[in-house]
């Protein structure tokens, strides 16, 4: 990608930088945190929302919702999954929690009386971010009630992890204060050419903002589709598409793989409205309290699942014909009508540069930083010492272990 941020000034660069390095810790964690399974759509432990959290302490609104927003699409660009329900619903969830995190921090430096700590703001985040979740996966993939029946596990989920990221964020604001923070040199960071995907097929040869353009309208037109005959020509087109890429067998059965990801969401889509379908008429199969499962439920599940496949199937898709750096060039192009609005879409771009090549060097940091910290064995630790570890890690990315004179383990103690 060409390094845009070369044309910036030295304060505005460092403020880049600055930004860039949080997005990037950011994705290292939610890309790590991806690698534990989630058999529980929602339910996850929100390491990167503890991201936003210190950087809306540290640097106010405007950087916390800038990390917030491209840091869902850098991850997304790392793990193959832009565009797809997945994205989505991290996407406009983790806007949605960064506005809920700047009302109550704003809340409690107006009236520090009744204000809130930093873990009571976590949780309030952490609460509307599975909240939005939930209404997002309602409005726009599965439009059955008896999807809130999981509120109540979100809503403990959403407090327990955010009790835990707020004690996290609280410890490395503490040490941020301390010993100071400084990114990582610039020199490190440049990565220039755009390079795609192998091959000359016909979709791989699109410019890529074409592509994006192209997926976005194919999403729109599932989720706006009322009626199973309409899924038919999509899936074909779909399947014409996919085997007109040039994907080689490696690449197909990578699709495969990417599928599994969304099993869990496509799961719960079908069984919730196959469990709880006494309202969608048809034929009573089974009745037992609040479970009562219709023809018209299993009828309506496998709608659902059927569109979040094939939503996910788009995605997937797009991932595999664009390379992610044609993806975030595509996302440039695409947002160069925005300017006129006063949108920073240079500087977005020169972001989402810096923060993809600084992931492997800080993925390389948190690996060593783990492997020293358990040098000893692999011991079961306690919580307090799991939080002062987990904030040790992420000043350690951002500071350099050297740097910043951590010692993890004593930090953890």
């Amino acid at each position: 990608m060409t390094p845009l941020f070369t044309n910036l000034n030295p304060a505005r660069g460092r403020d880049v930088y600055r930004i860039a390095s949080l997005v990037a810790i950011a994705c290292v964690l939610q890309i790590a945190e991806s690698l534990i399974p989630n058999p529980i759509p929602g339910v996850r432990l929100g390491l990167a929302n503890m991201i936003t959290l210190v950087t809306m302490a540290d640097l106010g609104f405007a950087s916390a919702m800038e990390v917030a927003v491209l840091r869902t699409v850098v991850s997304s660009l790392v793990l193959g999954s832009f565009l797809t329900p997945g994205f989505m619903l991290s996407f406009f969830s983790a806007v949605a929690s960064t506005g809920v995190m700047w009302i109550f921090l704003r809340f409690s430096v107006t009236f520090p009386a009744w204000g809130f700590s930093l873990i009571g703001i976590s949780i309030a985040s952490a609460v509307a971010h599975n909240a939005t979740q939930l209404f997002l996966a309602y409005f726009l993939m599965i439009r059955h009630k008896s999807i809130f029946y999981f509120a109540p596990w979100l809503v403990i989920s959403g407090v327990l992890m955010g009790w835990f990221t707020g004690l996290v964020a609280a410890e490395v604001l503490k040490g941020l204060k301390s010993g100071g923070v400084r990114s990582i040199a610039p020199a490190q960071l440049v990565k220039t050419g755009l390079c795609g995907p192998a091959g000359k097929s016909f979709m791989r040869r699109q410019a890529p903002e074409w592509k994006i353009a192209g997926a976005m309208l194919m999403i729109c037109y599932i989720l706006f589709i009322k009626n199973w005959l309409f899924f038919l020509p999509v899936a074909a087109g779909l399947l014409i598409l996919t085997l007109s890429a040039g994907l080689s067998s490696g690449e197909y059965f990578a699709v495969l793989r990417k599928f599994r990801r969304i099993s869990s969401l496509a799961a719960a889509s079908f069984l919730f409205p196959a469990l709880f379908g006494s309202l969608d008429g048809g034929v009573m199969l089974f009745s037992a309290g609040p479970v009562g499962i219709t023809s018209g439920g299993l009828m309506n599940g496998a709608f659902f699942a059927s569109r979040i496949m094939l939503m996910a199937w788009t995605g997937f898709l797009l991932n595999l014909c664009a390379s992610p750096e044609e993806i975030a060039e595509g996302i440039r192009r695409l947002g160069r009508p925005f300017k006129f609005f006063g949108l920073p879409v240079e500087r977005f771009a020169a972001i989402i540069s810096i923060s993809w090549s600084q992931i492997p060097v800080l993925s390389a940091r948190m690996r060593a930083v783990i492997a020293g910290s358990f040098a000893g064995g692999w011991r079961l630790r306690p919580p307090g010492r799991v939080v002062g570890l987990l904030a040790g890690i992420v000043s350690a990315m951002y500071c350099g272990q050297a740097e910043a004179g951590l010692d993890i383990e004593g930090k953890a103690a």
